[in-house]
């Protein structure tokens, strides 16, 4: 937009005629007051013989109602911005303890740091880059936290410990033994107390041999067997707990009930 014409200070302190493109040769008379909107000079004033500045010497007068444009203020720092970023700053250090509590903790202080940088940046006259760290940072710390609280439940499971799941219980009755007792040297006569204690097993469930398997007749019965004259091979299979019955005993049979007979009548009944 052109300024009209009119008086106007051509930049000597003196007022000078401009014709709508370009300064003529025309001062107004020293000490008169004129403005822009006096009319065009007639004829030139009694300087225009004067020495004076070539035309367009000097800028253009400025367009009425526009102001010369002033310097832009510097940007202030923003405390805000700087706020916001130290909230980041604590969330993030207090996200990566691995603690479910903390991490609740570190979750609200990120939120915040978010909130706060956010409204930082559309502060005016103020830096930014504290408020954009602080966002970014916020957002890191946020994803940071979720990493190590699931890291920790996940440890946490994996180290609960699993209760031992109780064990079938024996179907051996009560007062037996669960397996049968040793026999002794392999290669040799069973121990009196191993023949006993086969003796036990054996006689389980069979009537009239109750008071036989009462430990005191058992271990007496067992050394009267030792003693006699069977077999090593017969009081084996006494010692091993096995029913004795005449294919298992053989020429034997007799014998052994006659031994057993007199074995029970003196440690039971004698």
């Amino acid at each position: 937009m052109s300024t009209p014409a009119g008086w106007y200070d051509d930049g000597s302190g003196r007022q000078r005629w401009w014709d709508g493109s370009q300064w003529t040769d025309n001062y107004a008379p020293a000490g008169d007051d004129v403005s822009a909107g006096d009319s065009a000079p007639s004829a030139p004033g009694p300087d225009a013989t004067a020495p004076v500045a070539a035309s367009g010497a000097y800028a253009a007068p400025a367009a009425h109602g526009y102001a010369a444009a002033e310097p832009a203020a510097p940007k202030q720092s923003s405390t805000l911005g700087f706020i916001g970023l130290g909230l980041a700053v604590l969330g993030t250090v207090l996200a990566c303890i691995p603690n479910v509590v903390t991490f609740g903790i570190a979750a609200f202080v990120l939120l915040a740091a978010f909130v706060v940088s956010l409204i930082a940046v559309f502060k005016r006259g103020t830096v930014k880059w504290p408020s954009i760290v602080g966002i970014a940072l916020s957002i890191v710390g946020g994803i940071v936290g979720v990493i190590v609280l699931t890291i920790t439940i996940a440890t946490a499971i994996a180290n609960i410990p699993v209760p031992d799941l109780p064990t079938a219980p024996s179907s051996t009755p009560a007062g037996e033994p669960s397996e049968p007792p040793a026999t002794g040297d392999s290669d040799g006569r069973p121990s009196a107390d191993a023949i006993g204690k086969g003796l036990v097993i054996g006689l389980q469930g069979e009537p009239g041999f109750e008071e036989f398997t009462t430990p005191e007749a058992s271990a007496c019965i067992g050394q009267h067997l030792y003693d006699s004259d069977l077999s090593d091979a017969l009081l084996s299979h006494v010692a091993a707990g096995e029913v004795i019955t005449e294919e298992t005993a053989g020429d034997e049979a007799d014998a052994f009930e006659s031994v057993l007979i007199d074995a029970g009548t003196q440690c039971v009944y004698g």
